[in-house]
C-alpha cells in the first residue's frame, strides 16, 4: 500500500499521540491501549477478513480521547487498507468542577472526530462534531451516546447525522471466570449519494489472563461485524463473524 504525504502525516500524528500519552501514564494520564487480532468470514459471501487493530483511550483533566487504527485485508494482510478514527472530547463536568447531568446522565461532553481511510478505490475523509452523553451504570461499566454532525469530504456529499451508542461492560460470573461485553453501533444518515446505513461491532471476551492471576491483560472471544447498506449502498449488507484476541498494553 502506498500512502500520499498527507496520509503519512496523519498516521505519524496518531501514533505519536498514542505513544506520547503512554509515556505520561505514570504522571497524570489515565487510560490504556490494546492490540487486537481478528479473523473471520463473511456470512453472506465467501470473502474473509483479517484485521490488526491498535486502540487507545485516555483522559487528562477535563479532556479525553479515543482512537483506533485498523490494518485490514484478506488473510494474507498483503497491501492492507488503513482506517483511522480519532475522537477528542471535553467533559463539561470536569471542566466546570460540578456535575453536568441529570437522572441517568452522569456527564455531558462536547467534541468531534475524524475518520480516514487510505486504500481501496479512493481515499475517504469524514469529520464530525457534537455532544456526547455518559450514563450511570453500577460498577465499572461504560455506556455512552455520541450525537454528531457528520460531513464527508467531497462536494457531492451533504452533511447529515451520526448517532453512536457504545458500551464496555464487565460481567464477572465467578472469581475466575470473567467476561467483557463491549462494542458500538453507528447510525449514519443519507449524505446525498447513498442512503442511511448502520454498522455495529459487538464483542464478547473472556478474561484469559485472570486464570493465571493476570487480570485484564489478555482476552479471547469473538466479534460480530454487521454493516447494513455498506457505505450507503442500499441492499448491500455485510455480516462477518470473527475470532478476536486482545492484548492490553
Amino acid at each position: 500500500m502506498l500512502l500520499n504525504r498527507s496520509g503519512s502525516k496523519v498516521i505519524f500524528f496518531f501514533f505519536a499521540l498514542v505513544f506520547s500519552s503512554q509515556a505520561m501514564a505514570q504522571v497524570n494520564y489515565k487510560g490504556g491501549s490494546n492490540v487486537q487480532l481478528l479473523y473471520g468470514r463473511d456470512l453472506n459471501q465467501s470473502g474473509q477478513l483479517a484485521t490488526v487493530t491498535l486502540e487507545h483511550f485516555g483522559d487528562l483533566g477535563a479532556l479525553e480521547q479515543f482512537g483506533f487504527a485498523d490494518l485490514f485485508n484478506d488473510a494474507s494482510l498483503a497491501a492492507p487498507n488503513l482506517y483511522l478514527e480519532w475522537y477528542p472530547k471535553l467533559s463539561l463536568s470536569r471542566a466546570s468542577g460540578r456535575t453536568i447531568g441529570m437522572g441517568p446522565i452522569s456527564d455531558v461532553l462536547v467534541g468531534g472526530g475524524i475518520n480516514v481511510l487510505f486504500g481501496g478505490d479512493e481515499d475517504f475523509f469524514v469529520y464530525t462534531a457534537g455532544p456526547a452523553f455518559k450514563f450511570r451504570l453500577p460498577g465499572q461499566g461504560l455506556l455512552q451516546l455520541e450525537t454528531y454532525y457528520y460531513k464527508q469530504h467531497g462536494s457531492e456529499y451533504s452533511g447529515t447525522y451520526q448517532f453512536t451508542p457504545s458500551w464496555d461492560i464487565p460481567i464477572p460470573l465467578s472469581e475466575r471466570l470473567r467476561f467483557r461485553f463491549r462494542g458500538f453501533m453507528d447510525f449514519i444518515g443519507d449524505r446525498g449519494p447513498g442512503t442511511t446505513q448502520y454498522l455495529t461491532q459487538p464483542q464478547l471476551h473472556v478474561d484469559l489472563g485472570n486464570f493465571w492471576d493476570k487480570p485484564g491483560k489478555v482476552y479471547v472471544g469473538s466479534e460480530w461485524r454487521y454493516w447494513h447498506n455498506v457505505i450507503g449502498i442500499a441492499g448491500l449488507n455485510e455480516s462477518i463473524l470473527q475470532a478476536n484476541v486482545l492484548f492490553a498494553l
